[in-house]
C-alpha cells in the first residue's frame, strides 16, 4: 500500500486516487511543434511522438545489454556539478529527505551499515553521524569519480569505507549489515528485482532498508509539476553546466521505474516480510522500506 509523507511527518494517509490512469503533459514548446510538424496526426499521437523525440537523445541509457556501461559512463560524467545540481534543484530538500531514509531503515549506535550507490555520499555521512565511532559505514558506489568526490568530502576518521562494486553482485556475505539504504540508485540499475534480492542477502534477519528516489506518480498533477520542472528548469540548468544530455535521461527513466505498489510486490518476492512505499516532498519523491 503506497502511504504519503510529508516532510513534518513521516507517515499520513494516502488519498485515494480511485484507480485513475495517468494522463502525461508535454511541455508546451514540445506539445505545440508536434501539433504543427504532424497536424494531420489525433492530438495522441501528437504527444506520443513528443514523448518519442525526448526521448530520443538519453536513449542510450536504455540500450539494452549497456544499461550498466552507459549508466556508469553517466555518473562519471556529471560527478563534479552533482552536489551543487542537487542542492540547486531541490532547493536543499534532498538533504532533509535523506534524513528520512535513515530514520526508516532504523540505524542505531554500533550498527554495520550499506548505503548502496551512494554517489558523492550524502547519506553514507547521515548513516555515519547515527552509527558513530563504534559502527561502521560502507559507501559503494559503481562510478569511481563519484566514489572519489565522496573520499573528499569524508571527515569521518576511517568510520566509512568507500567501496567500488555493483549493486547487482554486493561483495558481501549474507547477513552482513544490519541496515542499509540506496539514494537515488534503485532507478538506475539495470535489474531491479536483481538488486533487491541482493540487498536481501546481505542483510541481517531483522534489517531494514529504506531506498529513496523519484516517484513515478499517479497523480496528474504531480506528474505534471515534475515533468514541467524537469524539463523546464532542471534541464536548463544542466545545459549550463554541459550536462544537459546527462539530465534529459531523468524524465524518462523516472516513468520506466515501477510506482509504489509494484516496488512492494518486487521487494515482497525478493523476500522481504515488509514492503511499504511512501511517498514524500509533496508526491514527487517516494521512499520504499523494506524489513528482512
Amino acid at each position: 500500500m503506497t502511504t504519503r509523507a510529508s516532510i513534518g511527518q513521516f507517515v499520513a494517509p494516502a488519498q485515494n486516487q480511485g484507480g485513475r490512469k495517468t494522463t502525461r503533459r508535454l511541455a508546451g514548446a514540445d506539445f505545440i511543434s508536434t501539433v504543427v510538424l504532424h497536424g494531420r496526426r489525433n492530438i495522441r499521437d501528437a504527444r506520443m511522438m513528443a514523448q518519442s523525440q525526448r526521448e530520443g537523445s538519453a536513449g542510450e541509457f536504455f540500450e539494452p545489454g549497456r544499461e550498466g556501461e552507459s549508466r556508469q559512463r553517466l555518473f562519471n560524467t556529471i560527478s563534479p556539478v552533482y552536489d551543487d545540481l542537487n542542492d540547486r534543484f531541490s532547493f536543499g530538500l534532498h538533504r532533509v529527505w535523506k534524513r528520512m531514509a535513515v530514520k526508516w531503515c532504523q540505524a542505531k549506535r554500533g550498527d554495520t551499515v550499506l548505503d548502496s550507490c551512494c554517489g558523492s555520499g550524502d547519506l553514507a555521512q547521515i548513516l555515519r553521524e547515527v552509527v558513530g565511532r563504534d559502527g561502521r559505514v560502507v559507501g559503494l558506489d559503481f562510478s569511481q569519480d563519484m566514489l572519489q568526490d565522496a573520499q573528499r568530502r569524508d571527515s569521518s576518521n576511517g568510520v566509512i569505507e568507500w567501496v567500488q562494486g555493483d549493486a547487482l553482485d554486493l561483495p558481501y556475505p549474507p547477513g552482513y549489515f544490519d541496515a542499509a539504504t540506496m539514494g537515488y540508485g534503485l532507478r538506475n540499475v539495470s535489474d531491479i528485482p536483481r538488486a533487491l534480492r541482493e540487498l536481501h542477502r546481505v542483510l541481517r534477519d531483522g534489517g531494514r532498508v529504506a531506498i529513496l528516489d523519484f516517484n513515478n506518480s499517479d497523480d496528474q498533477i504531480v506528474d505534471g509539476l515534475q515533468e514541467f520542472f524537469l524539463e523546464s528548469l532542471v534541464v536548463p540548468a544542466a545545459e549550463a553546466e554541459g550536462v544537459e544530455e546527462e539530465y534529459r535521461y531523468l524524465r524518462p527513466s523516472i516513468k520506466k521505474y515501477p510506482k509504489g505498489a509494484a516496488l512492494e510486490r518486487m521487494a515482497r518476492d525478493s523476500g522481504f516480510s515488509f514492503a511499504r512505499y511512501y511517498e514524500i516532498g509533496f508526491g514527487l519523491m517516494g521512499c520504499l522500506v523494506c524489513c528482512k
